[in-house]
């Protein structure tokens, strides 16, 4: 080993054992108990580590029950989440402790009394339990904000006992009552004849995937009485006519024909350095006509996404959303050296024109995008309902 490494390896020791100090100069007290356990537990005989170790072992504990016992002469209700978790700190400090006591270090014996704190986290365990239980049906009692703090202080519960055997039903009610329910309608607001199955496509998607954060939505009614409207305002629909336009082209390239000898001035074959004919390439110019169809036709849907909260029958929010088609196809007939053309004209050679689609077919085309652009748009503007 190099002088420079165990030079860089007393350094590090010494600032890890300064650290240790450090913090518990500063009050850390956990922090250097903690430190002083992994040191202890490579070095056993380090006194400096071993007084630090009792030092804030006692300090930390101490600082525990302290806490605990305010707790306990506060006589108030809540206090049980953090009694518990004081309690929980002590067993788990004991059960570290334990893992270097009895320490000998420097002549000195460092070893303490082992305490069960079993009985205590239980009592805490079921303090807390108790306490979160009849918070959740006091708040059961209010509205649906109350609703949804009541579930989350059943599950609370769960954290503390199982043995509160009517939990999952209180859950549900509380999810339930909770929740924020939302009606999906689509409406034509056009002067086109939209079908009710192309409307309620609009809006035929798993609601499960929308259902989160206290939100359930809803695509046909099923109760009197929803918190908020989804209006699917279908606002213009424009279909192009069927366009079809004929070009004609006559397509040049050159391209190589053999070759043929380069020749000087006398009109002789010129030759090389070591002796050989000099060939050049001989290019000739193919042709090919090509006439071409192109059929073009565009669909496309505006509708905005209003939401409506029916506490207040106000719009909080409009958002625009389309769906846009286009129909595009290319056929040719050609006349000449194919080869003359470049590989995208070549594919449409020997096509013929193809029927346009309908109005229905392009409505429908257009109508899948804006459900997509609908079911983003409700996934990502949950803000606007409360």
């Amino acid at each position: 080993m190099s002088k420079l490494t165990v030079v860089l390896l007393a350094v590090i020791f010494l600032f890890s054992c300064k650290s240790a100090q450090k913090e518990l100069q500063q009050g850390n007290y956990e922090l250097a108990f903690n430190k002083s356990v992994k040191k202890l537990q490579k070095k056993p005989d380090d006194r400096e580590q071993a007084e630090i170790f009792a030092l804030s072992y006692k300090k930390s504990n101490q600082k525990n029950l302290d806490r605990i016992e305010y707790l306990k002469m506060s006589g108030e209700s809540n206090a049980y989440d953090e009694i518990y978790k004081n309690y929980v700190s002590l067993d788990r400090r004991q059960k570290l402790a334990e893992t270097v006591l009895p320490i000998r270090a420097g002549g000195q014996t460092v070893d303490f009394q082992h305490i069960n704190y079993n009985q205590q986290i239980i009592s805490a365990k079921k303090g807390a339990a108790d306490y979160h239980y009849r918070k959740g049906l006091e708040l059961m009692r209010g509205d649906k904000v109350s609703a949804k703090k009541a579930f989350y202080e059943f599950e609370a519960v769960k954290k503390y006992s199982s043995t509160y055997e009517d939990l999952n039903r209180l859950q549900e009610e509380a999810k339930e009552k909770g929740m924020t329910s939302v009606l999906l309608v689509p409406l034509n607001k056009t002067y086109s004849q939209l079908s009710k199955e192309f409307l309620f496509n609009m809006v035929d998607f798993g609601m499960q995937d929308l259902d989160k954060d206290w939100i359930r939505y809803y695509n046909t009614p099923q109760k009197n009485y929803y918190d908020y409207n989804i209006f699917i305002n279908i606002s213009s629909v424009y279909i192009s006519s069927d366009d079809m336009k004929e070009s004609k082209e006559t397509v040049r390239k050159e391209v190589k024909d053999g070759f043929k000898y380069l020749l000087d001035k006398n009109g002789n074959v010129q030759r090389d350095s070591l002796g050989n004919d000099i060939k050049v390439d001989k290019y000739k110019t193919i042709r090919c006509t090509v006439i071409k169809k192109t059929q073009n036709k565009t669909a496309k849907i505006d509708a905005k996404v209003e939401y409506q909260d029916n506490k207040t029958k106000r719009i909080v929010a409009s958002i625009p959303a389309f769906g846009d088609q286009q129909f595009h196809y290319v056929s040719a007939l050609a006349n000449g050296d194919l080869n003359a053309l470049n590989d995208t004209i070549r594919k449409t050679i020997g096509k013929s024109p193809i029927a346009f689609p309908t109005g229905g077919e392009m409505i429908d085309y257009a109508g899948a995008e804006l459900k997509e652009q609908i079911k983003k748009i409700l996934a990502t503007n949950k803000k606007y309902i409360k």
